[in-house]
C-alpha cells in the first residue's frame, strides 16, 4: 500500500506520531494526518539525522542516487509498477504522457549529470545551516528530485512537502533511496499537509534553515512573510521559441512540438509562443502536423472545463480576426498564426501562437513587459542565438535547441539561481532556539 509520507525514525510510543488513514479517490493510498506537534517532531528527527548524512562519502551517495534514479526510469521496475497507476490518476496526464514526463525529469538527474553537480560542489554546508524544506508544486511529476539532489550533495537534511494533488512520488523515491543507502534514512522525509495553514506550519518554518518553494507568487509571498529571509521562491513563468529565417520549418516543428506537448504544456519551460523570421504560415502548418503526431504518441490527459473553454475562446477569436489556425481536435493542440507580436500566456491544452517577426532583434524590446517572468527560450538559427544575451538580461535562465528546452540537467540554474550556492549559506535565527 502506497503512503503519502516517508518519515525518519521517530520514537515508537511518542504521542506525536502521525496517524494514517486510507484515501479512496482518485487513488487508493494511506494519508498521514498532521498536527503542529507531529510536524515539529519530524523536523527535530531530521536534525538528529544530519550527523549520519554528513558521514556518507560522496562516491557512496552518488552511487545510491544513480541507482535509484535508474530504478525509477525503468517502467518495468517493481517501484514504477506499484506507483504508475496512481500517479497517472493523480497527475492528470495520460499513461504515455506521464512516462515521457518522468523520462525528461529523471533523465536530467541520472548518474552522469548528478556527478557533474557533485564536481561543482565545494565543502558541505555548515552544520548550523539546518534542514531544508522543499514546498513542491503539482504541475510536474517527479519535480522533487531537482531540489533534493543539491541539498543532499551539501549534506543538508531535507523535508519534501508534496502537493495534495500528487503526494506519492516523493515518498516512493525516498523509500527506494534509503533502501539503497540506509544512512540517509534519518535525514530525509516526505510529507503532505494543507499548505498555507500558519499554525500547522509554524514549527517547521521556525526550525528549518531554508525554504525552497515552487508555486504562485501569492503563496510565495505568504511564506516569505511567515519565514522572512529563508524563502527561495520559484514562481510561475513562461517560455517561448525563436526561429530564424534560414531554419527548415519541418525540422523546427518536430522539436517545438515536443517542447509544447511534454507535461501537457504545464511546465515553466513549456513553449507558449513562437517568433519566426521565416514563413509563419508554413511553420504553423508543420507545427500542427507535429502536434498531431505527438497527440498519438502522448495523448493529453483529462482537461478541466474552464481550460477547454479558454482554448475554445482563443479559437473563436482567431476565427473572427481571420487568422490561420490548425484544424486539430481541441485536446490535441491549437496553433494560431498571429501577426500581432505581443506575447500572450497560453491557456494550456498544447495551445501556441506563431508570430511573424521579420527583424528578430526587436524581440527583447517586445518582451520587456515580461521581464522576470520568462524562464526558457528554444532557439534555432544564427539570428535567434544572437538574442541569447538580451534574453538573459530579461531573466531567461535557459536557452536550448527546439526539442531540448524541457530537458535540463542537474546543473541548470532554475530561475537564474545556482542550486548549490542557494543552499550553502547558513540561516542564522534572530533569537536562540529553545
Amino acid at each position: 500500500m502506497l503512503r503519502d509520507a516517508f518519515l525518519p525514525p521517530l520514537p515508537e510510543h511518542s504521542r506525536e506520531q502521525p496517524h494514517f488513514r486510507a484515501r479512496e479517490k482518485p487513488a487508493h493510498y494511506l494519508s498521514a494526518r498532521w498536527t503542529p506537534e507531529t510536524l515539529g517532531k519530524l523536523v527535530t528527527a531530521l536534525r538528529e539525522g544530519a550527523a549520519a548524512l554528513r558521514e556518507i562519502p560522496a562516491e557512496d551517495l552518488l552511487a545510491a542516487w544513480g541507482d535509484t534514479v535508474t530504478l525509477f526510469l525503468r517502467s518495468t521496475s517493481l517501484e514504477r509498477r506499484a506507483l504508475d497507476p496512481s500517479l497517472v490518476r493523480l497527475s492528470g496526464l495520460s499513461k504515455d504522457g506521464m512516462t515521457a514526463g518522468l523520462d525528461a525529469v529523471l533523465g536530467g538527474v541520472r548518474r552522469e549529470p548528478a556527478a557533474a553537480l557533485f564536481a561543482q560542489a565545494g565543502r558541505a554546508a555548515p552544520e548550523e545551516a539546518g534542514p531544508v524544506l522543499v514546498v513542491l508544486a503539482s504541475n510536474l511529476p517527479a519535480l522533487a528530485v531537482q531540489p533534493l539532489l543539491p541539498a543532499l550533495i551539501l549534506r543538508r537534511p531535507v523535508l519534501l512537502k508534496s502537493s495534495s494533488a500528487e503526494p506519492l512520488f516523493a515518498p516512493a523515491f525516498l523509500t527506494a533511496l534509503a533502501r539503497r543507502e540506509p544512512r540517509l534514512a534519518g535525514a530525509v522525509a516526505a510529507a503532505t499537509w494543507p499548505g498555507g495553514d500558519a499554525k500547522l506550519e509554524a514549527p517547521v518554518l521556525a526550525e528549518v534553515g531554508t525554504v525552497l518553494a515552487y508555486g504562485e507568487d501569492k503563496a510565495l509571498e505568504d511564506l516569505e512573510r511567515r519565514a522572512p529571509g529563508k524563502v527561495i521562491g520559484y514562481g510561475a513563468k513562461t517560455s517561448l521559441a525563436v526561429i530564424g529565417a534560414e531554419v527548415d520549418p519541418r525540422e523546427a516543428a518536430e522539436g517545438l512540438a515536443r517542447d509544447i506537448a511534454l507535461f501537457d504544456q504545464r511546465g515553466c519551460l513549456s513553449v507558449a509562443a513562437v517568433y519566426t523570421a521565416g514563413d509563419a504560415a508554413a511553420l504553423g502548418e508543420r507545427l500542427g502536423a507535429a502536434l498531431l503526431d505527438y497527440a498519438r504518441r502522448w495523448p493529453s490527459g483529462p482537461a478541466a472545463r474552464p481550460m477547454m473553454a479558454a482554448v475554445q475562446h482563443q479559437r473563436l477569436e482567431a476565427e473572427m480576426r481571420g487568422l490561420w489556425q490548425s484544424s486539430l481536435p481541441l485536446r490535441d493542440g491549437t496553433v494560431i498564426v498571429d501577426p500581432k507580436p505581443e506575447l500572450r500566456p497560453s491557456p494550456g491544452l498544447r495551445t501556441v501562437r506563431v508570430h511573424p517577426l521579420e527583424d528578430l532583434a526587436r524581440l527583447p524590446g517586445l518582451l520587456e513587459p515580461w521581464r522576470g517572468r520568462l524562464q526558457g527560450v528554444a532557439l534555432a538559427g544564427e539570428d535567434a542565438w544572437r538574442l541569447e544575451p538580451g534574453l538573459a538580461a530579461l531573466g531567461v535562465s535557459r536557452c536550448a535547441a527546439p526539442g531540448e528546452l524541457q530537458s535540463p540537467d542537474a546543473t541548470w540554474h532554475n530561475g537564474g539561481i545556482n542550486p548549490l550556492e542557494a543552499l550553502t549559506s547558513p540561516w542564522r535565527p534572530a533569537s536562540p532556539r529553545r
